[in-house]
Parts: structure tokens; sequence; C-alpha cells
């Protein structure tokens, strides 16, 4: 979903033509928009009641970060490989 959520972001920032940094940021943006929320709930089971269920936040949560981070380094390569 994180993902799919992403290259949403990705695709509607390119279409309207904002620039690469412009879709870089609304992309990570996009991508760790929950990230914090879910891993404070997660880390956090009074809010849940059952540290059973804060297993797939905490994850989700993670995941995010790493997805987002991995965009991010993507687009700077990417966008270093253009201006040489």
């Amino acid at each position: 979903m994180n993902v799919v959520a992403m290259a949403l972001g990705f695709a509607i920032a390119t279409l309207t033509r904002l620039g690469e940094k412009r879709v870089t940021a609304i992309t990570v943006e996009v991508g760790i928009q929950n990230g914090t929320l879910a891993i404070a709930i997660a880390s956090t089971p009074t809010l849940l009641n059952s540290p059973t269920m804060a297993i797939p936040g905490a994850i989700y949560g993670l995941l995010m970060f790493v997805t987002g981070a991995g965009f991010a380094w993507w687009s700077s390569r990417h966008q270093g490989l253009l201006k040489a």
C-alpha cells in the first residue's frame, strides 16, 4: 500500500510538472506521512490494549521509512546522473 501511494504521488507530481526536487519531496512525504504515528501507536500497547495488534503497525511504520529513504536515495542518484 505504501509503494502504491508513493507511485501515485510521484505520478501526479510529475504530471503537474513541478520539477524534480518538488516531485522527490512530495513522493517522500507521501511515503512516510504516517510512519511516526504507526510506530507511536505500536510502541504504546495501552492504546491498542493488545501487543499482538501492535506488531503490524510497527512493521508497517518501519517499512514506510525504508521505502521513503530508498526512493530518496534513488532520486538523489538519478538527479546526480542528469547533471553529469
